[in-house]
C-alpha cells in the first residue's frame, strides 16, 4: 500500500511538472509571437510614417551603452590628425564630417546592416540596395544651423523623380536634443519633388527630431532637412550618417564617398558584403562609375 502511494505520488508530481513545463513552453511561444507581432507592426508604422511624412524614427535600435562606446571611438577618430584629409571640409572646426568610417571602425558595420533599418530601406529601394557612404558627423558647441537641403539632387532636373533614389539615415550616437543640434526635418517636403528654394527655406518650419542615443532617423532623399544649431557651451553631438541607394544610381555623382578597402571587405560578414561589394578598392577612382 505504501509503495502504491509513493508510486502514485511520484507520477502525480511528474505529471504536474510536465503540465507546468508545457504551460511555460506555450506561454513562451505566445510571448515570442506577441513580441514578433509588435515588432512587425512597429516596422510597418515606420514605413508608413516615412511614406507620409518623409521620415521615421526607430528608437533604441542599439543599446545606449553600445552607442557610448562608439561615441568615444568617433571623437578619437575626428581628433586624429591622420584622418584630417578625410574631412568633408577640413576648415570647418564646428561641424565635421569624416568619410570612410567603414574602414576605420567595425562597430559601424552592425548599423549599416541593421535588420530593422534594411527592412525600411528595401521597401523603398528594392531588394538589392547599395551603401553609398558611412560617415560620422560631429556638431560642436556653438555650431550654427546647417542649410536646409534635399540629398543628391544638385544636378537633377527641377522636377525630381517620384521613385525614391535614396534613403538616408543618421544614428544618434549621442542624445539628440533641440539644444545640441538635432537634425531638422520639414515634414511632407519630399512630396514637393524639388529642391528647396530660398523662399521655400524661409517659409518652411523644420522640426527637430530628438531622440535617445542608440536611435536612428531615416528619411527620403527628397525630404528637406539640415543640421540644427548647437546652442550649448559644452554639449557635443555625434552621429553616424549612413546613405543607401538603389542599384541603378550612379555613385560617381557623390563627392567624397570612399571605397571599402579589400582587407576591410574580407573581414565583413556576408550580409554586409552584399551591400558594399560594388565599392571595393584601394582608391575611389578605381571603382566609381564614370
Amino acid at each position: 500500500m505504501v509503495l502504491k502511494i509513493r508510486h502514485f505520488s511520484a507520477c502525480s508530481h511528474t505529471v504536474k511538472r510536465g503540465k507546468i513545463a508545457n504551460t511555460l513552453f506555450r506561454t513562451t511561444l505566445a510571448l515570442t509571437g506577441y513580441f514578433n507581432w509588435i515588432q512587425q507592426m512597429a516596422q510597418q508604422n515606420a514605413i508608413k510614417h516615412l511614406e507620409t511624412f518623409g521620415y521615421c524614427l526607430i528608437e533604441d535600435a542599439i543599446p545606449a551603452a553600445q552607442a557610448d562606446t562608439m561615441a568615444a571611438k568617433y571623437f578619437q577618430l575626428h581628433r586624429d590628425p591622420a584622418n584630417r584629409d578625410a574631412f568633408q571640409d577640413p576648415n570647418d572646426e564646428l561641424y565635421q564630417t569624416l568619410f570612410g568610417v567603414v574602414n576605420l571602425d567595425e562597430m559601424c558595420w552592425e548599423c549599416i546592416a541593421h535588420p530593422q533599418v534594411l527592412q525600411v530601406v528595401r521597401h523603398f529601394l528594392g531588394d538589392n540596395p547599395r551603401l553609398g557612404e558611412a560617415c560620422t558627423k560631429w556638431v560642436k558647441p556653438r555650431a550654427p544651423q546647417g542649410g536646409i537641403h534635399s540629398d543628391s539632387t544638385h544636378d537633377l532636373p527641377a522636377r525630381l523623380p517620384e521613385t525614391p533614389w535614396m534613403i538616408n539615415s543618421i544614428w544618434m550616437i549621442t542624445d539628440f536634443t533641440v539644444e545640441n543640434g538635432a537634425t531638422l526635418v520639414v515634414p511632407f517636403s519630399h512630396r514637393a519633388r524639388r529642391s528647396p528654394s530660398a523662399s521655400d527655406i524661409a517659409e518652411s518650419h523644420p522640426v527637430p527630431i530628438c531622440g535617445r542615443r542608440g536611435s536612428v532617423l531615416l528619411w527620403h532623399g527628397g525630404t528637406w532637412h539640415g543640421q540644427g544649431e548647437n546652442t550649448t557651451e559644452d554639449q557635443h553631438r555625434m552621429a553616424l550618417n549612413i546613405a543607401y541607394y538603389p542599384p541603378w544610381w550612379n555613385l560617381m555623382r557623390e563627392g567624397g564617398h570612399q571605397p571599402v578597402f579589400p582587407e576591410t571587405f574580407a573581414r565583413m560578414p556576408e550580409d554586409l558584403q552584399a551591400l558594399v561589394r560594388h565599392k571595393v578598392a584601394k582608391r575611389r577612382a578605381d571603382i566609381y562609375e564614370f
